[in-house]
């Protein structure tokens, strides 16, 4: 592996070392044009505006129950619709190396480190991590994209997860989401074994080290299909392709923020877990959010302790960054947790006044 051949050339050297003064030349170098019409996507009023491009490493992440289970009504349907992100996307989790960029001119982004741990997947004689390459706006002008993260409606009582404000605006990204074509940068170490990590069946392995794969995606029913039948989607082998990066361009269409920036949104939660909120005394501003009461979903599970709750659900607005679904319970525990034996809160026998959802027997 090269990590390991990096220390073994290292430590095998007799006295001095020598041949490392000057400028430390890159890993890899990566060709990358943003093409299309910035005019046509640029986001109203916008101005001075410092478009960059900047390398960001995927993670795995499992949507929670209630943005795949079937909707028990058209109330939690239009909720899941609204703040439910593709089950499919690409999830950022760190951010690397970028450069300055202007739309319609090739640019080159050089990458002087390797992936951290966090961001591979695999075990240490296979593992890979994949990265979309991401055009923002700087609005900031730090020289960095700022992930986002979906914010939170109020709730009563401690709460130490801050929202992650950013004024960045995402205008393009080469991995949005296995739904759609797209272009990654992967860096692979080892052998190479395909696994449910944005999967390209039917494509070929990735190159050792650092690569530029492609793929053509496939939809949502796809991959429940080859969930039920225990395999994985298969991508068409006419649009699947490797190469290192220094053989090819990245084209990166300037695309609508509402299309892709989900691409700089962070998950707060990887897992699937919910975290369920008090809610306040005073009544949330619900207005332009779409919401819904439900029953706390199970997947096949000990549902004894959750029999009986239900949470109003509340999605974001379709003009928020990230889209996220806060989820009230009249009755819960510190952390979010429905299944402790004594609860924090509770609620049932006096609801807040504002409370939109039906009454529930308190036990």
């Amino acid at each position: 592996m090269i990590r390991w051949a990096l220390l073994v050339t290292t430590l095998a050297g007799c006295g001095d070392l020598v041949g490392f003064g000057g400028d430390v030349p890159p890993l890899v170098t990566i060709h990358i044009e943003a093409t299309g019409d910035f005019e046509a996507v640029r986001v109203p009023n916008a101005t001075n505006e410092d478009l960059r491009v900047s390398l960001v490493w995927g993670t795995q992440w499992l949507p929670e129950a209630l943005c795949f289970l079937p909707p028990e009504s058209p109330e939690v349907a239009a909720t899941v619709a609204a703040g439910c992100r593709n089950p499919l996307s690409f999830t950022p989790d760190r951010v690397t190396s970028g450069a300055a960029l202007s739309p319609n001119v090739p640019t080159e982004l050089s990458l002087y480190e390797l992936p951290s741990a966090e961001v591979m997947f695999g075990d240490v004689t296979a593992r890979v991590a994949y990265g979309s390459l991401v055009v923002y706006d700087d609005r900031d002008h730090t020289g960095t994209l700022e992930l986002a993260r979906a914010r939170r409606l109020p709730t009563r009582g401690f709460d130490p997860e801050q929202d992650a404000p950013t004024n960045d605006v995402v205008y393009g990204a080469s991995f949005i989401a296995m739904t759609e074509a797209d272009t990654r940068l992967a860096y692979r170490e080892g052998a190479f074994i395909e696994t449910g990590y944005y999967p390209r069946h039917g494509c070929g392995a990735p190159l050792p080290a650092f690569s530029t794969l492609t793929a053509g995606g496939f939809s949502l029913l796809d991959a429940v299909i080859a969930t039920m039948n225990n395999t994985l989607p298969s991508e068409d082998p006419a649009t699947c392709a490797e190469s290192k990066p220094e053989q090819s361009t990245v084209a990166i269409p300037l695309r609508q923020t509402a299309q892709v920036r989900e691409a700089g949104c962070e998950q707060r939660r990887k897992d699937s877990s919910v975290r369920y909120r008090e809610p306040p005394a005073d009544p949330p501003d619900l207005t332009g959010h779409a919401y819904a009461c439900a029953k706390i979903p199970t997947l096949g599970g000990d549902s004894t302790k959750t029999d009986g709750i239900i949470q109003l659900v509340v999605a974001t607005r379709p003009e928020e960054t990230c889209q996220g679904i806060t989820h009230y319970t009249l009755v819960g525990c510190d952390r979010g947790d429905l299944g402790c034996d004594t609860p924090e809160w509770d609620y049932r026998a006096t609801p807040p006044a504002w409370w939109p959802c039906p009454a529930q027997a308190a036990q």
